[in-house]
């Protein structure tokens, strides 16, 4: 395998975009070690998808979970007889398990529903992870910049990686259509910081909605679940679970013009 230090492994780029990830190695090469930026929220994660009709069309399509204190598992149908599982463990020690699968059939192996089914046929490489958010000091360094989960993970808790990534990419073209290198990549850190930070505080108020600690807050929130269910109350259900709109999706122009800043002809 190439190594970085070998020719055919050297580009000469006006700019490296690090778009690779919680665990980025683009991060880790520009601004050095990962637990640096890491901020573990107290959760294991573990996801995978088998193939069986049976249980795919018991489950359905619309999203189903048990919950107990400190464990919780959620499955829905996929087309072609498949189905998505996901696993989301309390564990205040970030360090991952030497056999995932394992783990998980020992803290989930108690557990009814379509567990003693599906335990037994996890796969070895399935997804497995700690929950975190990522913080770093900056987001560039002389021609490398950050974008997405490298430097503004927000976490499952939050949810709008994905949007949150797309809007981070759209806000540096944004920049760096102006010139100025540098300038450009300041601006977009500027502009992206509030938003991630806001974002990301939120993932963190939603833990105990979404992995509840104990079963007084699971019946709190399954009560809300219903109530949500209801006519009129839905929108207000699904607001209060989204961060606010900060109104970042503006042309640069529009930036400058919100701060009091004359855009140049």
């Amino acid at each position: 395998m190439p190594q970085a230090s070998d020719p055919a492994t050297r580009r000469a780029v006006d700019l490296l975009v690090g778009a690779d990830g919680v665990h980025s190695r683009v991060r880790e090469l520009v601004f050095g070690p990962e637990e640096r930026h890491l901020r573990p929220l107290g959760h294991h994660v573990a996801a995978c998808i088998l193939t069986d009709a049976e249980l795919s069309a018991r489950v359905g399509p619309r999203y189903r979970m048990l919950t107990v204190p400190g464990l919780m598992a959620g499955a829905y149908a996929l087309p072609e007889d498949r189905l998505a599982l996901l696993f989301l463990r309390r564990e205040p020690d970030p360090a991952l398990p030497a056999d995932p699968v394992a783990a998980l059939r020992r803290h989930y192996g108690e557990l009814g529903w379509i567990l003693p089914e599906t335990l037994p046929r996890l796969p070895a490489d399935l997804y497995y992870d700690q929950v975190t958010q990522v913080e770093t000091g900056s987001w560039s360094r002389g021609r490398a910049v950050l974008l997405g989960d490298s430097c503004q993970a927000v976490s499952l808790f939050a949810g709008h990686g994905a949007s949150m990534a797309v809007a981070a990419a759209w806000v540096l073209a944004d920049e760096l259509a102006a010139g100025d290198l540098p300038a450009a990549l300041a601006r977009y850190e500027e502009r992206m910081r509030p938003t991630i930070a806001e974002v990301q505080a939120f993932g963190r108020r939603f833990v105990e909605w979404m992995a509840p600690s104990s079963r007084r807050r699971i019946a709190a929130r399954d009560w809300l679940l219903r109530l949500a269910a209801l006519p009129g109350v839905n929108r207000l259900f699904l607001n209060s679970l989204s961060p606010g709109d900060p109104g970042l999706i503006t042309s640069r122009t529009g930036h400058l013009a919100s701060r009091g800043q004359r855009h140049p002809a």
